[in-house]
């Protein structure tokens, strides 16, 4: 009953919902955050009408990603603006139920002009026909949930915080560190980058150490060619697990942002 109540029963919405609108927004520039730094088609697909399944037994339950658009069974034509900004920053489904997947604690830290161009995309999509499945929660989904192994994302996020009205642009530091926070490397290599089991199922690869400590060797050149095809200078084979083939739709700008922001952070040597 907890875990039902945590996560299937609705919460209070952050302050002045409803307000957020997306007019302005690029439908271009939206593409390439969904295709890119934001992921979106990793989880949505590429037409954004949902069915990766992250749960999917009597177990855990039943979580699909869900459609997007305004084809039957999608939400395109019910969410608004706000809905789907609340979504993407503050974790929440239109009347404050909390979500589990949706990496919202990373896309808390996403722009105005981010999510605006996002929105602007996603309504631009053809409408597709697909419903997604209702989400169901199973005795060991609930567990977890009760224990903190399955965050629920709104419980992670200071819902007050203030948001960026703009996108840090340029090969600078600050762009680099906005790609690299919205991009989720936080999420799963810790927020000192020194990697560490942060996320996924037990099974699930640790993420790796990327400071210079462990990376400083490498070139500019090599960092891109990692993101770009999935195999680092070693010649390791990246697991699908990191999300290289989003990051490496980044475009030269952002990866060289990307690569200087991870050559300003402190090396932490991790013992072998």
């Amino acid at each position: 009953m907890f875990a039902s109540t945590r996560v299937l029963g609705p919460r209070a919405l952050p302050a002045a919902p409803g307000s957020f609108s997306a007019a302005g927004g690029s439908v271009a520039a939206g593409r390439h955050i969904a295709a890119s730094y934001g992921g979106c088609l990793g989880c949505h697909g590429a037409n954004l009408a949902g069915g990766r399944r992250f749960m999917n037994s009597g177990a855990m339950g039943t979580l699909a990603a869900p459609n997007l658009t305004r084809g039957a069974g999608g939400v395109g034509s019910a969410y608004t603006d706000a809905d789907f900004e609340r979504a993407l920053r503050a974790g929440m489904l239109p009347d404050g139920t909390g979500l589990l997947v949706m990496p919202s604690v990373a896309f808390t830290h996403m722009s105005d002009a981010d999510v605006r161009d996002v929105i602007a995309y996603v309504r631009s999509v053809p409408a597709v026909d697909d419903a997604t499945p209702p989400r169901t929660l199973g005795p060991v989904a609930r567990a977890l949930i009760a224990f903190h192994k399955l965050p629920v994302e709104s419980d992670l996020i200071d819902l007050q915080a203030a948001h960026n009205a703009v996108t840090p642009i340029g090969v600078t530091v600050d762009h680099g560190r906005y790609l690299a926070r919205v991009g989720g490397c936080m999420d799963c290599h810790g927020a000192n980058l020194a990697g560490g089991h942060y996320k996924g199922s037990p099974s699930d690869p640790a993420g790796t150490n990327i400071t210079p400590a462990a990376i400083g060797m490498w070139s500019q050149g090599d960092f891109a060619r990692t993101l770009r095809t999935g195999r680092d200078p070693s010649g390791h084979v990246l697991d699908r697990f990191m999300p290289w083939t989003s990051l490496g739709q980044l475009d030269d700008d952002e990866l060289a942002a990307l690569w200087t922001y991870l050559r300003s952070v402190p090396a932490v040597k991790v013992p072998p």
